[in-house]
C-alpha cells in the first residue's frame, strides 16, 4: 500500500525529489559562486586603487620625474587599458597640493616646438605642466571668466614646484603681453623659435593635413605664400608668424628682456639637452635633466624623452613630412626673412645662424 505522506510533503516519487534537490543545490551553488566572484572583483578593485594611491604618493615624495605623465602609475600593472592620469588628477590630489597660477608660460611660437619643449621640461620633478592649451589670454571670452577660472584649469602642485602652461597663439596676439603682466609682472616667459622658412613650411603642412582630413584640400603652398606678382604674401598668417622681430617688440615694451628666454627650436631637434640645461638655469632650478634622458627615434625623426619608468614620444601629428618646395622659392623666402632675422638677433642678443640665401 502507498505510504501516506505527512502534510506539507510532496507526493512526488523519491527519484524526482532527489533530482529537484540536486537542481536546487546547483542553483544555490551558482548564485553563491556569482556573489563570491563579484566580491572578489570588488576586493581586487579596492586593492588596485590602494596600490595606485600609495605608489603615486611615493612618487610625489620621492620626486619621481613621471608624476605628470598621463600613463604614470597605471600602465605598470595593467597594460590592456590605459587610464588617463590627467583625468584622475582632477578627482584625487594630495593635501599639500593646490592649483596655482602659472609662474612660467611658453608663449610661442606655433610650429616652433612648444609641445616638445613642454614634454621635455616635464621630466624635471619641480615642474608641473598644464597639458592643455588654455588660450586664456588670447581669447576674450575665456579671459572675461577671470583669473580664478584660469587658476582652476592649472594642475595641482606642491609648494616650490613651478606651474607652466603653453599657448603658442599668445606670441602673436596684441592684448596678451599686457594681460599676462597684469596677472604677474615678474613672470618668466619662454619663446621657442626655429628657422622661419622651415617653420612656415611646417605650419602649412599641418594646415594641409587638417584640411585633408575634412575633405577640404588646401591650395598649393606657392599660391598661399606668394602673390600673383611673385612677391611674398605678408597677409598670409603663416608667413607673418615667422617675422619674429615684429611681435617681439611688443613683448619687450611690457617685460624686461631678462624675463624672456628665447629657446632654439632647431637645437631642440638636434640636441635638446643643451637647451634644457639653459632653461633650468633661467628658471632657477637645479640641474636634473641629463643627456641620457633623450634618445633619437629614427622612425619619427626626432628626440624622445625617457627615464627609469617613462618613455615618451610626441604623437604622430609631430614630425610629419613636409611638401617639396622648389629651391628657387626657398631662396626667395630666405632673402625675405633676412632683415627680420637680423633684427631679431640684435633684440635677443643671440644669433641662430639661419640661412640667408
Amino acid at each position: 500500500m502507498p505510504v501516506k505522506k505527512d502534510a506539507g510533503f510532496s507526493t512526488f516519487p523519491r527519484h524526482v525529489l532527489i533530482s529537484l534537490s540536486e537542481t536546487h543545490q546547483t542553483s544555490k551553488n551558482t548564485t553563491s559562486g556569482r556573489t563570491e566572484t563579484r566580491m572578489k572583483s570588488r576586493y581586487f578593485a579596492v586593492l588596485v586603487f590602494l596600490f595606485i594611491f600609495f605608489l603615486c604618493m611615493i612618487a610625489h615624495f620621492s620626486h619621481w620625474e613621471n608624476l605628470e605623465d598621463p600613463e604614470l602609475c597605471l600602465d605598470s600593472y595593467h597594460n590592456e587599458e590605459i587610464i588617463n592620469l590627467d583625468i584622475l588628477r582632477e578627482r584625487v590630489h594630495f593635501i599639500q597640493t593646490k592649483r596655482r597660477l602659472p609662474q612660467v608660460i611658453i608663449i610661442g611660437v606655433r610650429k616652433g616646438g612648444t609641445r616638445a619643449l613642454l614634454e621635455f621640461l616635464n621630466v624635471h620633478p619641480m615642474i608641473q605642466k598644464s597639458s592643455e592649451e588654455e588660450h586664456f589670454f588670447d581669447n576674450d571670452a575665456r579671459h572675461s571668466l577671470g583669473l580664478e577660472w584660469y587658476r582652476r584649469k592649472m594642475p595641482f602642485s606642491f609648494p616650490g614646484q613651478i606651474t607652466i602652461e603653453k599657448s603658442p597663439a599668445y606670441f602673436i596676439t596684441d592684448k596678451v603681453p599686457e594681460r599676462i603682466h597684469e596677472m604677474n609682472s615678474s613672470i618668466k616667459l619662454l619663446l621657442i623659435v626655429r628657422d622661419p622658412v622651415t617653420r612656415l613650411i611646417s605650419d602649412y603642412s599641418q594646415l594641409a593635413a587638417n584640411k585633408a582630413k575634412k575633405g577640404k584640400p588646401l591650395p598649393p603652398f606657392e599660391e598661399l605664400v606668394f602673390k600673383s606678382d611673385g612677391q611674398v604674401n605678408m597677409n598670409y598668417k603663416a608667413v607673418k608668424i615667422s617675422m619674429y622681430s615684429i611681435y617681439l617688440k611688443k613683448w619687450l615694451k611690457v617685460f624686461n628682456d631678462n624675463q624672456i628666454l628665447v629657446v632654439s627650436g632647431d637645437q631642440l631637434i638636434s640636441d635638446p639637452f643643451l637647451e634644457l640645461k639653459q632653461i633650468e638655469d633661467f628658471l632657477g632650478l637645479k640641474h636634473y635633466i641629463k643627456r641620457e634622458n633623450f634618445y633619437y627615434n629614427k622612425t619619427k625623426g626626432f628626440f624622445c624623452v625617457r627615464n627609469e619608468t617613462l618613455d615618451k614620444c610626441l604623437n604622430d601629428s609631430k614630425g610629419r613630412k613636409h611638401p617639396v618646395i622648389p629651391s628657387v622659392l626657398i631662396s626667395k623666402l630666405r632673402r625675405f626673412y633676412t632683415p627680420y632675422n637680423r633684427e631679431f638677433y640684435r633684440a635677443v642678443g643671440r644669433s641662430f645662424a639661419w640661412l640667408e640665401e
